[in-house]
């Protein structure tokens, strides 16, 4: 992999380059900009082995190619008849260099670069906020420039999550059946993403919308129950979920006869919590991990620690492992 050490330089000549730049420059630069982060973080992905990183780049490469749509129909709207042209600046998204993702290395250094381009962007569109006369795309910029710090804060939780494990030397293929603890909902994701290899199944009971949970997932072995008191297909009311611990567990068993690895996963367990009070919540948790257990199977775990009183906080740390 090239040396990046010189990008921070790289990043500030752009932002110099574009801040005496007329409204209809930045938003031409804006378009093409959009256009090569969507390139470049396909090509990210096509060289990415570790299955959670691909599906970040993949997420970031669809999130920038609409972003480069939307920002030309703005074009074509305030400029009639005109096409976005090109501006002399170094482009703020693409990297000089692509990582061959060879050693776990290879992906820290990459998002780190990733970060900062996206901080850049940012910037950027702040700037064109800033200086444009035109409401729309003042109010653009901003939303774009918000998107960008979302972007920044996706990248920099698995850039977390990858480091974590690192230094703790976790591997999400060679974990010990068992019960593990993520006190972040991102980062427990993407965990799940570097387990499902072939012969995982994974099971969950979901809190957010099942169709952005199943986007990240696409193309996996995963069954989807969201819990929630709407009436919905495949959700089930958070009263009810204490009565499916034998059907969880009867999965396990299952998977392990068939020579399967099999996952569930609780998402933001301080919701059951709330819903079914802190002792019979932790007894389906513990059914569960105890029958992972027998059964060489996986419970993981979201929560918050802010949501617990300290006790139940030392009781489900005591009995999950926290990885991050």
């Amino acid at each position: 992999m090239k040396n990046n050490g010189g990008t921070d330089e790289l990043l500030k000549r752009v932002v110099e380059s574009l801040r005496d730049k007329s409204p209809k420059e930045l938003l031409s630069y804006a378009v093409f900009n959009e256009e090569e982060e969507a390139r470049y973080y396909a090509q990210l992905a096509e060289r990415a082995k570790r299955i959670s990183v691909k599906a970040l780049f993949l997420k970031m490469s669809e999130e920038s190619m609409s972003h480069h749509e939307w920002l030309y129909n703005l074009f074509k709207k305030l400029y009639p008849g005109e096409e976005p042209v090109k501006v002399e600046a170094p482009p703020v998204e693409v990297a000089p260099f692509l990582p061959e993702f060879e050693t776990v290395e290879d992906y820290v250094s990459a998002l780190e670069y990733c970060m900062k381009s996206e901080l850049f962007a940012k910037k950027t569109y702040e700037m064109l906020a800033r200086v444009s006369t035109d409401e729309d795309t003042r109010v653009l910029a901003l939303n774009l420039a918000t998107m960008e710090e979302r972007h920044y804060e996706e990248i920099r939780k698995l850039y977390e999550l990858i480091t974590a494990l690192k230094e703790r030397k976790v591997s999400p293929q060679h974990l010990k059946p068992g019960g593990y603890l993520f006190t972040d909902d991102t980062k427990a994701k993407y965990f799940l993403l570097d387990m499902l290899d072939e012969g995982t199944t994974l099971k969950t009971l979901i809190r957010e919308k099942p169709e952005q949970f199943e986007e990240m997932f696409r193309g996996r072995n995963v069954s989807v129950v969201w819990v929630t008191k709407t009436e919905a297909e495949n959700s089930i009311p958070p009263r009810e979920v204490p009565g499916i611990r034998r059907d969880l567990a009867r999965f396990l068993e299952e998977s392990s006869k068939r020579g399967e690895k099999a996952v569930i996963f609780l998402q933001n367990f301080s919701y059951l919590v709330l819903e079914l009070g802190f002792k019979e919540a932790i007894d389906f948790a513990l059914y569960l991990k105890d029958s992972a257990l027998l059964h060489g199977g996986y419970v993981i775990v979201s929560a918050l620690p802010k949501a617990f009183e300290k006790r139940e906080w030392s009781i489900l740390t005591s009995e999950f492992c926290v990885i991050v």
